[in-house]
């Protein structure tokens, strides 16, 4: 993907000093401050691109933090996640929606990217802008899928001396082969800022709520049924619901009452393409979709058959993605 990485740093780079905040230089040193805490395996595969891709290790960086870039309205970098199993698919296989909401700068480069490692790790696909090596989405072999959502509604520490999440999520799924042992990955590490991670395997969805200081898992909402916004939900963390209106961040209160009205009026009828319609109905008719202005790309999940479906508005519509002749 030369051409492409390139494209994407030559575009980052005619906005460098447009953007309040944004300079080569304030890029570089982010670039540089999140690599510094890759693990080293994942530092040799961001150098492998720097070679191939013509860039160099700066430039790619930069292409790496792009994330930092993206020029989006406050608190638009916000996410929603739907999974549906049991009696919600009438005894058909766990289907999983999310949207990523980060508005349209690059959207068209985002990618389906599988990893075979030969160091004995499992093979994960993520699903990202080209040229990112963390994950934000992704599933491995076994049949893990996980996906990031935005916690900074709920707490707003931050910290710089920790392994990115994305980077971490990356890990988990290459070395995690059921959800047993993917707890224990989010039992034995913090994070570097609050975010919620909704996982799945082919039968049942959990969200970890994941605090810089703590994480909780939290059940599904009913039986069949998880959604998660942006907000932590579970009541040990003593929060209230942000309430609807002027006082709710990014509709994170609203995605999530739309999302789980939806899912009862398609109780027992959830397939791939009844979530697609899911994810995709707009916020102001009662769902939880912000395009063209937010939603960036939108994933539907099958676990069980290792299948994705990747659409990006205004770019692509519904793609499948069969993982399982591409995991080695």
């Amino acid at each position: 993907m030369k051409k492409e990485l390139n494209e994407i740093y030559n575009q980052m780079n005619g906005d460098f000093g447009k953007i309040e905040g944004i300079t080569y230089d304030s890029m570089l040193k982010k670039g540089r401050m999140l690599f510094e805490y890759y693990p080293q395996k994942y530092k040799e595969i961001v150098i492998g691109i720097s070679d191939t891709s013509g860039l160099g290790l700066d430039k790619q960086l930069i292409v790496n933090a792009k994330e930092y870039y993206i020029p989006v309205a406050p608190l638009a970098h916000q996410c929603s996640g739907v999974a549906a199993w049991g009696n919600y698919t009438s005894g058909g296989p766990l289907v999983f929606g999310r949207n990523y909401d980060f508005g349209p700068a690059l959207a068209e480069y985002v990618t389906v990217a599988v990893y075979n490692p030969e160091d004995g790790s499992l093979p994960t696909a993520s699903i990202t802008y080209a040229g990112s090596i963390y994950v934000t989405s992704g599933m491995n072999k076994k049949g893990l899928f996980l996906e990031l959502n935005n916690g900074g509604v709920s707490e707003t520490a931050q910290y710089t001396n920790r392994v990115p999440a994305p980077v971490s999520l990356f890990a988990f799924l290459e070395s995690a082969a059921d959800l047993k042992q993917l707890n224990a990955e989010f039992h034995s590490t913090l994070p570097d800022y609050a975010y919620i991670i909704n996982v799945a395997d082919p039968e049942k969805a959990y969200s970890y709520e994941w605090a810089t200081f703590d994480v909780r898992r939290r059940s599904p909402d009913e039986d069949g049924l998880l959604v998660a916004t942006n907000h932590f939900v579970d009541p040990s963390w003593g929060l209230e619901e942000p309430e609807m209106g002027a006082f709710d961040p990014a509709n994170t209160s609203e995605r999530r009452t739309n999302l789980l009205a939806l899912a009862e009026k398609y109780k027992g009828n959830f397939s791939p393409q009844t979530m697609m319609e899911v994810m995709s109905l707009p916020l102001e008719k009662g769902g939880a979709f912000r395009a063209p202005h937010d939603t960036s790309y939108q994933i539907v999940a099958v676990p069980q058959d290792l299948k994705v479906w990747v659409r990006i508005p205004e770019v692509s519509d519904w793609t499948e993605v069969d993982l399982k002749p591409l995991f080695l």
